[in-house]
Protein backbone atom coordinates (compact mmCIF):
# COMPACT_ATOMS: atom_id res chain seq x y z
CA UNK A 1 0.00 0.00 0.00
CA UNK A 2 2.82 2.37 1.22
CA UNK A 3 4.38 2.66 -2.68
CA UNK A 4 0.54 4.16 -3.65
CA UNK A 5 0.87 6.91 -1.18
CA UNK A 6 1.84 10.45 -2.27
CA UNK A 7 2.76 13.15 -0.44
CA UNK A 8 1.77 16.61 -1.20
CA UNK A 9 2.42 20.26 0.31
CA UNK A 10 -1.10 22.01 1.51
CA UNK A 11 -1.46 25.69 0.82
CA UNK A 12 -4.83 26.40 0.19
CA UNK A 13 -8.42 27.21 1.82
CA UNK A 14 -9.66 23.84 -0.03
CA UNK A 15 -6.74 21.95 0.81
CA UNK A 16 -6.78 22.65 4.34
CA UNK A 17 -10.88 22.38 4.41
CA UNK A 18 -9.77 18.69 3.18
CA UNK A 19 -7.34 18.04 6.13
CA UNK A 20 -10.19 19.50 8.67
CA UNK A 21 -12.56 17.18 7.45
CA UNK A 22 -10.10 14.62 8.57
CA UNK A 23 -8.71 16.32 11.80
CA UNK A 24 -12.46 15.98 13.23
CA UNK A 25 -12.59 12.17 11.87
CA UNK A 26 -9.73 11.23 13.86
CA UNK A 27 -9.58 13.63 17.10
CA UNK A 28 -12.85 14.53 17.31
CA UNK A 29 -12.84 17.69 17.01
CA UNK A 30 -10.92 20.74 14.94
CA UNK A 31 -8.43 21.71 17.47
CA UNK A 32 -7.39 24.70 15.28
CA UNK A 33 -8.92 26.94 13.37
CA UNK A 34 -8.47 27.07 9.09
CA UNK A 35 -7.91 30.95 9.46
CA UNK A 36 -4.74 30.22 11.62
CA UNK A 37 -3.49 26.99 9.93
CA UNK A 38 -4.07 28.93 6.37
CA UNK A 39 -1.67 31.99 7.88
CA UNK A 40 0.54 29.60 9.23
CA UNK A 41 1.48 27.94 6.27
CA UNK A 42 1.43 30.82 3.86
CA UNK A 43 3.75 32.76 6.39
CA UNK A 44 7.01 29.38 6.90
CA UNK A 45 4.81 27.17 8.17
CA UNK A 46 4.20 23.37 6.58
CA UNK A 47 0.94 21.25 5.95
CA UNK A 48 1.31 17.76 4.23
CA UNK A 49 -0.63 15.90 2.93
CA UNK A 50 -0.51 12.19 2.07
CA UNK A 51 -2.90 10.72 -0.20
CA UNK A 52 -4.21 7.08 -1.09
CA UNK A 53 -6.00 6.37 -4.29
CA UNK A 54 -6.82 10.39 -4.33
CA UNK A 55 -8.22 10.59 -0.80
CA UNK A 56 -6.52 12.03 2.09
CA UNK A 57 -5.48 9.55 4.57
CA UNK A 58 -3.04 11.66 6.71
CA UNK A 59 -1.61 14.72 7.65
CA UNK A 60 1.45 16.40 9.09
CA UNK A 61 1.52 20.49 10.24
CA UNK A 62 3.95 22.32 11.66
CA UNK A 63 5.14 26.04 12.43
CA UNK A 64 8.27 28.04 12.54
CA UNK A 65 9.78 27.92 16.30
CA UNK A 66 12.63 30.20 17.97
CA UNK A 67 14.45 28.80 21.21
CA UNK A 68 17.27 29.81 22.69
CA UNK A 69 18.60 31.87 19.52
CA UNK A 70 18.08 29.03 16.83
CA UNK A 71 15.03 29.06 14.44
CA UNK A 72 13.51 25.19 13.75
CA UNK A 73 10.18 23.26 12.37
CA UNK A 74 7.86 22.89 15.31
CA UNK A 75 5.81 19.52 14.49
CA UNK A 76 2.09 20.17 15.79
CA UNK A 77 -0.48 17.82 14.70
CA UNK A 78 0.49 13.90 12.70
CA UNK A 79 -2.44 12.24 12.02
CA UNK A 80 -3.49 8.83 9.94
CA UNK A 81 -6.63 7.78 8.74
CA UNK A 82 -7.44 4.79 11.75
CA UNK A 83 -7.64 2.04 8.55
CA UNK A 84 -4.13 2.81 7.75
CA UNK A 85 -2.54 3.17 10.94
CA UNK A 86 0.90 1.25 11.51
CA UNK A 87 1.53 1.02 8.01
CA UNK A 88 4.55 3.68 7.70
CA UNK A 89 2.15 6.59 6.25
CA UNK A 90 3.27 8.83 9.42
CA UNK A 91 7.18 7.80 8.84
CA UNK A 92 6.85 8.86 5.67
CA UNK A 93 5.13 12.37 6.41
CA UNK A 94 7.86 12.99 8.86
CA UNK A 95 10.41 11.43 5.90
CA UNK A 96 8.99 14.42 3.95
CA UNK A 97 8.73 17.06 6.67
CA UNK A 98 12.47 16.42 7.28
CA UNK A 99 13.22 16.72 3.39
CA UNK A 100 11.64 19.95 3.73
CA UNK A 101 13.61 21.19 6.73
CA UNK A 102 17.01 20.36 4.87
CA UNK A 103 15.64 22.15 1.87
CA UNK A 104 15.02 25.13 3.73
CA UNK A 105 17.79 25.28 6.33
CA UNK A 106 16.21 24.17 9.17
CA UNK A 107 18.25 21.95 11.31
CA UNK A 108 16.17 20.91 13.73
CA UNK A 109 12.26 19.59 13.92
CA UNK A 110 10.60 19.39 17.45
CA UNK A 111 7.54 17.99 18.53
CA UNK A 112 5.48 17.10 21.88
CA UNK A 113 4.09 13.30 22.38
CA UNK A 114 2.27 11.70 25.67
CA UNK A 115 4.58 9.75 26.82
CA UNK A 116 2.08 6.75 27.50
CA UNK A 117 1.37 6.77 23.65
CA UNK A 118 3.42 3.87 22.07
CA UNK A 119 2.56 4.49 18.98
CA UNK A 120 4.25 7.51 18.72
CA UNK A 121 7.07 6.53 21.23
CA UNK A 122 7.98 3.58 18.39
CA UNK A 123 7.32 6.86 15.77
CA UNK A 124 9.56 9.15 17.36
CA UNK A 125 12.28 6.84 18.97
CA UNK A 126 12.75 3.56 17.29
CA UNK A 127 11.98 4.76 13.54
CA UNK A 128 13.24 8.40 13.08
CA UNK A 129 16.07 8.30 15.60
CA UNK A 130 14.93 11.16 17.82
CA UNK A 131 15.47 11.74 21.76
CA UNK A 132 14.22 13.19 24.61
CA UNK A 133 15.54 14.80 27.81
CA UNK A 134 12.53 17.49 28.75
CA UNK A 135 8.73 16.20 30.12
CA UNK A 136 6.38 18.79 30.42
CA UNK A 137 3.49 18.41 33.46
CA UNK A 138 -0.33 19.09 31.59
CA UNK A 139 1.49 20.56 29.29
CA UNK A 140 -2.12 22.40 27.34
CA UNK A 141 -3.94 21.80 30.56
CA UNK A 142 -7.20 19.71 29.95
CA UNK A 143 -8.06 18.59 26.07
CA UNK A 144 -11.64 16.87 25.63
CA UNK A 145 -10.76 15.43 22.62
CA UNK A 146 -10.79 11.71 21.86
CA UNK A 147 -7.50 11.03 22.55
CA UNK A 148 -6.63 13.32 25.68
CA UNK A 149 -9.77 13.16 27.52
CA UNK A 150 -9.76 11.76 31.13
CA UNK A 151 -5.87 12.87 32.00
CA UNK A 152 -3.48 15.37 32.39
CA UNK A 153 -1.60 16.57 29.36
CA UNK A 154 2.04 15.82 29.93
CA UNK A 155 4.28 15.15 27.24
CA UNK A 156 7.98 15.06 26.33
CA UNK A 157 9.84 17.21 24.15
CA UNK A 158 10.82 14.99 21.15
CA UNK A 159 14.20 16.65 18.70
CA UNK A 160 14.85 15.46 15.30
CA UNK A 161 17.98 16.47 14.34
CA UNK A 162 17.81 16.83 10.25
CA UNK A 163 22.31 16.00 9.50
CA UNK A 164 23.18 15.05 13.25
CA UNK A 165 22.05 11.12 14.52
CA UNK A 166 23.05 10.40 18.20
CA UNK A 167 22.06 6.33 17.49
CA UNK A 168 24.80 4.21 16.62
CA UNK A 169 25.88 0.81 16.96
CA UNK A 170 26.33 1.24 21.04
CA UNK A 171 23.23 1.39 21.55
CA UNK A 172 22.39 -2.15 20.46
CA UNK A 173 24.94 -3.12 23.65
CA UNK A 174 23.56 -0.49 25.82
CA UNK A 175 20.30 -1.49 25.62
CA UNK A 176 21.39 -5.33 26.10
CA UNK A 177 23.40 -4.18 29.30
CA UNK A 178 20.49 -1.86 30.87
CA UNK A 179 18.45 -2.61 34.05
CA UNK A 180 14.81 -2.08 34.40
CA UNK A 181 13.85 0.99 36.60
CA UNK A 182 10.93 -0.42 38.04
CA UNK A 183 8.84 -3.86 37.94
CA UNK A 184 5.65 -4.53 36.34
CA UNK A 185 2.68 -6.86 36.39
CA UNK A 186 -0.58 -7.81 35.63
CA UNK A 187 -4.02 -7.71 36.95
CA UNK A 188 -6.65 -10.44 37.07
CA UNK A 189 -7.98 -8.85 33.67
CA UNK A 190 -4.58 -8.67 32.21
CA UNK A 191 -3.93 -5.29 32.01
CA UNK A 192 -0.22 -4.05 32.79
CA UNK A 193 0.37 -2.55 36.17
CA UNK A 194 3.41 -0.28 37.10
CA UNK A 195 5.36 -0.50 40.25
CA UNK A 196 2.82 -2.02 41.86
CA UNK A 197 3.94 -1.66 45.08
CA UNK A 198 5.22 1.70 44.86
CA UNK A 199 9.35 1.39 45.18
CA UNK A 200 10.59 4.05 42.83
CA UNK A 201 11.60 6.68 44.81
CA UNK A 202 12.33 10.40 43.19
CA UNK A 203 15.47 11.13 45.83
CA UNK A 204 17.08 7.89 44.16
CA UNK A 205 20.37 8.13 42.77
CA UNK A 206 21.21 6.50 39.16
CA UNK A 207 24.56 5.68 38.29
CA UNK A 208 24.31 2.81 35.44
CA UNK A 209 24.54 3.68 31.59
CA UNK A 210 21.48 2.73 30.82
CA UNK A 211 17.62 1.52 31.97
CA UNK A 212 14.77 0.34 30.80
CA UNK A 213 11.06 2.39 31.49
CA UNK A 214 8.04 0.22 30.69
CA UNK A 215 5.39 2.35 29.02
CA UNK A 216 1.80 0.40 27.91
CA UNK A 217 1.36 -0.90 24.45
CA UNK A 218 -2.33 0.51 24.38
CA UNK A 219 -2.66 3.41 26.42
CA UNK A 220 -6.48 4.28 25.13
CA UNK A 221 -7.68 0.72 25.35
CA UNK A 222 -6.75 0.93 29.22
CA UNK A 223 -8.30 4.77 29.39
CA UNK A 224 -11.81 3.14 28.71
CA UNK A 225 -11.30 -0.50 31.04
CA UNK A 226 -9.53 1.26 33.90
CA UNK A 227 -9.60 5.14 33.68
CA UNK A 228 -7.86 4.67 37.38
CA UNK A 229 -5.05 2.38 36.20
CA UNK A 230 -4.34 4.74 33.36
CA UNK A 231 -3.78 7.60 36.00
CA UNK A 232 -2.15 5.24 38.14
CA UNK A 233 0.30 5.22 34.70
CA UNK A 234 0.48 8.88 34.22
CA UNK A 235 1.93 10.05 37.53
CA UNK A 236 4.10 7.12 38.17
CA UNK A 237 5.86 7.96 34.57
CA UNK A 238 5.47 11.62 35.48
CA UNK A 239 7.87 10.95 38.34
CA UNK A 240 9.70 8.46 36.73
CA UNK A 241 10.82 10.52 33.72
CA UNK A 242 11.38 13.90 35.24
CA UNK A 243 13.62 12.42 37.80
CA UNK A 244 15.67 10.61 35.50
CA UNK A 245 15.59 13.74 32.91
CA UNK A 246 16.94 16.32 35.87
CA UNK A 247 19.74 12.91 36.84
CA UNK A 248 20.74 13.90 32.43
CA UNK A 249 19.45 11.05 30.91
CA UNK A 250 17.54 10.89 27.70
CA UNK A 251 15.09 8.58 26.17
CA UNK A 252 16.88 7.50 22.76
CA UNK A 253 15.23 4.20 21.62
CA UNK A 254 11.73 1.89 22.28
CA UNK A 255 12.35 -1.48 22.86
CA UNK A 256 9.54 -3.02 21.65
CA UNK A 257 7.93 -6.68 23.75
CA UNK A 258 5.36 -8.44 22.06
CA UNK A 259 2.62 -7.95 24.77
CA UNK A 260 1.15 -5.31 27.17
CA UNK A 261 4.33 -3.18 27.55
CA UNK A 262 7.37 -1.52 25.85
CA UNK A 263 10.14 -0.35 26.96
CA UNK A 264 11.62 3.52 26.78
CA UNK A 265 15.57 3.19 26.36
CA UNK A 266 16.94 5.55 28.83
CA UNK A 267 20.59 6.44 28.71
CA UNK A 268 23.25 8.83 30.40
CA UNK A 269 23.64 12.23 27.86
CA UNK A 270 27.55 11.76 28.40
CA UNK A 271 27.37 8.65 26.31
CA UNK A 272 25.40 10.27 23.40
CA UNK A 273 26.15 12.65 20.72
CA UNK A 274 23.59 15.16 21.58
Amino acid sequence: MLENVSIKKMMTPEEIAEVQFLNVEIWGSQAIPSHQMLAAVQNGGLLLGAYFEGRLIGFNYCFVGYREGKMYLHSHMIGVEKTYREQGVGELLKHAQQEYARENGFQLVRWLIDPLEARLANLSFLKLDAYSNQYEIDYYGPLQDDFNDGLPSDRIAVEWWVERKHADDSLDELEEAAEQVVSWSLTVDGLPVLDKDSEFQSNQRFYKDAYLLPIPQYLQKMKVESPKLAEDWRYKIRTILTTFFDQEYAIVRVKKEKEYIHFYLLVRRSLLAL
